[in-house]
């Protein structure tokens, strides 16, 4: 069965395209069949940091009912990349029949997977809320800053209330250290316990890094880098173990693969 995680956000510029496209790698060397479906239509830019050349995309599916297997890139590092699209009005409006047919495009993949990864648009439109909710597991990426919390809160508020999800993960980007990720953390949770019967589980944390910076100016995962440091490397691991071992989130409307 193929676990569905989604890479979310309540605001933009917090790192999460970064973050997903650097652990579905991750997953990629541990051995496992690891597709990323950038679910970021209109401002898709997963391909931009993987430095891929795309030519068919999410939008084909809409438009010229092509397959999704000639919308899959495959990468230099494993990963199998499907690229939404970039700069196009039409997928920035989506209405629900279109984002069902993109969530159901993917069945065929079903076999040949071990993983999906789901870089959802930021915010909480319709469109994040409901790729969000049809994967398994949701993880939410945030900065130790007040307006980051804000609206990740917005997010994670509209995922339990809509959607009913009961569990929400959360991986601080940008931190000084792992201490102060904790603790931003745990202000977090205070903050969504107390207004919502909804669990938050701590993921992880990554560094305010200028080789994290680097890479995507790059277009070069910082993952790949061969001098990658200790911090950033034990940290990528040690997201990536959640993303091996977690209990499947049950909420309303469709998901991925038809669970």
């Amino acid at each position: 069965m193929v676990k569905t995680i989604a890479i979310s956000s309540g605001k933009g510029g917090v790192g999460k395209t970064s973050l997903a496209v650097n652990s579905s790698i991750r997953l990629s060397m541990e051995g496992k069949r690891v597709a990323l479906l950038d679910a970021d239509f209109g401002m898709a830019n997963s391909h931009i940091l993987l430095d891929q050349k795309v030519e068919n995309t999410v939008q084909e599916i809409l438009e010229n009912d092509i397959n999704i297997v000639d919308v899959v890139h495959e990468t230099a590092s494993g990963l199998r990349l499907i690229p939404g699209g970039s700069g196009v009005l039409e997928l920035l409006n989506l209405d629900s029949k279109k984002r069902w047919e993109i969530i159901r495009s993917l069945d065929p993949l079903e076999e040949s997977l071990d993983f999906l990864i789901v870089d959802t648009p930021a915010g909480a439109s319709d469109a994040s809320i409901e790729f969000a909710a049809a994967c398994d597991k949701v993880i939410v990426v945030l900065v130790p800053e007040p307006t980051s919390f804000m609206d990740a809160y917005a997010f994670i508020k509209a995922l339990n209330i809509e959607k009913n999800f009961q569990n929400v993960s959360v991986v601080v980007n940008l931190a000084p250290n792992a201490l102060s990720a904790k603790k931003s953390f745990e202000s977090f949770k205070k903050i969504v316990t107390k207004f919502l019967s909804i669990e938050i589980e701590y993921v992880g944390w990554l560094p305010k890094s200028n080789l994290m910076a680097s890479s995507i100016v790059s277009r070069k995962p910082v993952i790949l880098n061969k001098s990658l440091d200790q911090t950033l490397k034990d940290n990528f691991s040690s997201i990536a173990k959640c993303f091996l071992s977690f209990q499947e989130n049950r909420s309303n409307g469709i998901k991925f693969f038809n669970k």
